[in-house]
């Protein structure tokens, strides 16, 4: 897909050019130059020395500043962020041009043309920090003021990118929104996920603005998340990742049921892995370049899920042991409805809680003896008929994220991208 290009994919470079005595120096040529594709973009400043330049790809950039009877100046390394504005007023000291004085930039430059609060997160905090079992950026969401846990809202069956959800701010979490590369990635019939997860390893920049963000970031009530994907600069990069989790790397589980009636092992047989590996570079070197990736997920999980069932008793009309809840021992009253008003009271209870056999219904006894197994461990709570029986499973997942993303600089005003 090759979203519409909107400005929260891009950044801005605006500053004021002066001399030495604080004068505005109109007239002067800004260039700048990214540092890993070579694209560079020109203006002058106008009769107040200002300038501006928008719609700036993301990445870090030489400002250079020139102007007969002034020495060159160049701001080094200058970062430009995805939705934000990078400021560099530059002074400049009369000398000739082939004089150049070279300034490194600030890592971080103070933000002080925007009001919207927000938290940038970046491809090396994404790969160095501790992220869940799925590899998921969403999980270092859990650093922006405001935010509650992230959490998985629904089963691995329904979305099985494993999106996780938050609230923001106190607003429900279907008031999110998540842009991708410019486009809207939501589940339709799930708001509150993503549709796609981008693998950690081909994320470059995720902005999570929380308040007072811009309207180009709107449908938004709680959080405008923007996620920009790695492109492919002018040096061929690429890296191979794989992690993996075993039964052996495990603590022992706690609970397994009651009685062992079903034999537990010490551990339950588990192998997960992710892996991969991603390559980008130049196809034509200043003009043309590549970013792909692969992630594969495999798991293979035996687990035991615990059920409450009828026992023997029970199946046969004797409700005498049956209590109110499994915190609540009180005896469990059954009526007969065939006594008493229409309204349901004045009814007369079973002799000792036991229903007669005559009563039961031969069609409700099929559907218990065809759907439903007697109990195989001993159950907890009074009576013992709380997740009473115990079922061994064996669940397989196995996924593949396939990434792909082109980027085109055909002119210093003109880019394109498309990706898959």
């Amino acid at each position: 897909a090759a979203p519409a290009p909107a400005q929260e994919l891009y950044g801005s470079v605006v500053g004021v050019v002066k001399d030495a005595q604080g004068a505005f120096v109109p007239g002067a040529t800004i260039t700048i130059t990214n540092k890993d594709t070579n694209l560079t973009r020109d203006t002058t400043t106008g009769a107040e020395g200002t300038y501006s330049m928008a719609s700036v790809p993301a990445g870090r950039y030489d400002v250079k500043v020139s102007l007969q009877g002034f020495r060159e100046s160049v701001r080094a390394n200058v970062p430009v962020t995805i939705g934000q504005i990078s400021r560099v007023d530059i002074t400049l000291e009369v000398g000739t041009l082939s004089e150049t004085v070279t300034v490194a930039s600030e890592a971080q430059l103070l933000q002080t043309d925007k009001a919207d609060i927000h938290t940038e997160i970046k491809s090396s905090e994404l790969v160095a920090m501790p992220l869940n079992r799925f590899r998921n950026y969403q999980a270092l969401m859990n650093l922006v003021p405001g935010t509650t846990p992230m959490a998985f809202g629904n089963a691995e069956t329904d979305t099985p990118a494993r999106s996780l959800a938050t609230n923001v701010n106190g607003q429900a979490n279907t008031n999110n929104t998540t842009r991708t590369d410019g486009a809207t990635n939501m589940n339709v019939w799930l708001p509150n996920h993503n549709m796609y997860i981008s693998p950690a390893e081909t994320v470059d920049t995720v902005n999570v603005s929380t308040s007072s963000f811009d309207a180009e970031q709107g449908m938004a009530g709680g959080a405008a998340v923007t996620v920009i994907t790695k492109s492919g600069t002018n040096q061929f990069k690429g890296s191979a990742f794989e992690f993996y989790n075993g039964e052996k790397l495990n603590a022992k589980p706690y609970f397994f049921g009651v009685g062992g009636q079903a034999a537990a092992p010490p551990k339950l047989p588990l192998k997960a892995n992710i892996y991969g590996g991603t390559v980008g570079g130049p196809i034509s070197r200043n003009h043309l370049f590549f970013f792909g990736s692969f992630e594969g997920y495999k798991r293979r999980q035996s687990l035991f899920t615990f059920f409450s069932v009828p026992d023997a008793k029970i199946r046969a009309g004797d409700f005498s042991g049956a209590v109110v809840s499994a915190t609540n021992s009180a005896q469990q009253t059954i009526y007969n409805p065939f006594t008493g008003n229409a309204n349901g009271t004045g009814r007369d209870p079973f002799p000792s809680n036991q229903i007669p056999t005559g009563m039961l219904d031969p069609i409700a006894l099929k559907i218990q003896n065809l759907l439903y197994p007697l109990p195989n461990i001993q159950g907890i709570g009074a009576g013992g008929l709380v997740n009473n029986y115990q079922r061994s499973e064996t669940r397989t997942v196995d996924r593949g994220n396939y990434d792909g993303k082109v980027n085109w600089n055909r002119t210093a005003a003109w880019t394109r991208r498309s990706r898959t």
